[in-house]
């Protein structure tokens, strides 16, 4: 019996255990923050972008020496065009000429002749008529609007589009390179089973489209009084990278021209993009897109109205900082302050508490999320010491070690400006 009554108690216990563990519960929360600049420029609020393609120069070139032999081709069409009527008529005369003295010869004349001399009856002579004399057209980088693309793509976030007293932003375009495309195929084994011949291994050939592309860029900013605070070639946009098609089990016949354009395009996007997220990162209070992960306790538990609270205030304030941040900044310090009161019942080392170790430290990672919203980088840190002291998996460990970093650059950043 009293084996019975022990085993009876273990259950319980493991139960309360396991009630306990699955009360907390966790959710994502897509939302963004701002971060502060890691190059701050003081007083300057205006900026300006210009766009300094290194290639046009060269298309003009290449155009000036194209048109120079189209011009000649044209001139000389012209000129054949206006001899052609008179070099038409004269043969025509010619052959009429010589036709009518044909025609007065006997026909044993005509025969003798034909076959003596080889002379016949007289065929007109047939004057070509003029062409104009084709000329290769030159393979010119593509132009755009760069005024266009300037401010669909550049776009620094605080500062106003203004050339009064700005800061001046110069991007370098040095042209989309390519090398030709190709169909490239690749043996590999497959494995057939069943079927009248069972299991067996055959050779199949994948085939698809394969080409090496770079389109490089550089960036400079100046102060309004030309001091270049910057000026970078991203090795990003440098380096070519390989373009490959999905693979077919037949080659494909392919646009050569429209595939190579639509990967400039989508490139020439790409890169800029690139641009900008580089220069609000260095100049702006950047807008940080974050995926949060927040603790929570499972609804229907009344134990735990406090902390549901929490977790709906940082949710909401959360999804409205960027939209709403005086209020959103009001309900993320709120939910903080619910918390903080939750973690004076804080026991670690009772599994049964209301507050125990693992709602604990669910509670001081969703602290340190809403921290990082706020830019509070005193408090967050006093978050990461209180972690520091407690025993952590290895999931939990690579959370905090994240959060280290982020609190590490976020206090560089204050502190500079």
């Amino acid at each position: 019996m009293k084996i019975v009554n022990g085993m009876l108690a273990l259950l319980i216990a493991c139960c309360a255990q396991s009630s306990i563990a699955q009360k907390l519960k966790t959710e994502v929360v897509n939302y963004s923050y701002n971060l502060p600049p890691s190059v701050p420029i003081k007083g300057i609020t205006n900026y300006q972008v210009k766009f300094e393609p290194a290639y046009e120069a060269r298309n003009q070139q290449l155009i000036k020496e194209y048109q120079e032999p189209l011009q000649a081709a044209r001139d000389k069409y012209r000129t054949e065009s206006a001899e052609y009527p008179k070099l038409l008529k004269a043969a025509n005369d010619r052959y009429d000429k010589e036709l009518a003295v044909y025609n007065k010869k006997s026909l044993g004349k005509k025969l003798t002749e034909g076959a003596l001399l080889n002379s016949g009856k007289p065929v007109r002579e047939v004057i070509p008529r003029p062409y104009i004399t084709e000329v290769a057209k030159p393979v010119l980088q593509s132009s755009y609007d760069y005024g266009m693309i300037a401010d669909t793509y550049v776009q620094l976030q605080g500062y106003e589009k203004n050339p009064a007293n700005a800061l001046k932003i110069l991007v370098l375009m040095y042209g989309y390179d390519h090398t030709v495309p190709r169909t490239m195929d690749q043996q590999t084994d497959n494995l057939s089973i069943g079927g009248s011949t069972g299991t067996r291994t055959y050779k199949a050939t994948l085939y698809h489209t394969e080409f090496s592309y770079r389109h490089p860029m550089a960036v400079k900013v100046f102060t309004p009084d030309g001091k270049e605070v910057l000026s970078l070639t991203p090795p990003e946009l440098n380096s070519y990278k390989v373009y490959k098609s999905a693979e077919t089990d037949q080659p494909k016949r392919i646009n050569t021209e429209l595939l190579i354009k639509t990967n400039e395009e989508k490139v020439l996007q790409d890169n800029l993009k690139f641009l900008n997220t580089l220069l609000n990162d260095k100049f702006a209070f950047s807008k940080v897109s974050r995926a949060a992960t927040l603790y929570y306790i499972k609804n229907g538990d009344n134990g735990y109205t406090d902390l549901t609270t929490a977790f709906n205030e940082a949710s909401a304030g959360l999804l409205t900082l960027q939209t709403d941040a005086a209020n959103a900044r009001t309900k993320l310090q709120k939910a903080a302050d619910i918390w903080n009161t939750a973690l004076k019942e804080s026991d670690l080392l009772n599994k049964k508490a209301r507050i125990n170790k693992d709602i604990t430290l669910g509670i001081y990672f969703d602290l340190l999320e809403v921290y990082l919203a706020l830019g509070d980088v005193i408090n967050g840190q006093a978050s990461l010491d209180k972690i520091n002291s407690m025993s952590l998996s290895n999931d939990d460990r690579r959370n905090k070690l994240q959060f280290d970093m982020l609190f590490a650059e976020l206090k560089n950043r204050q502190q500079h400006n």
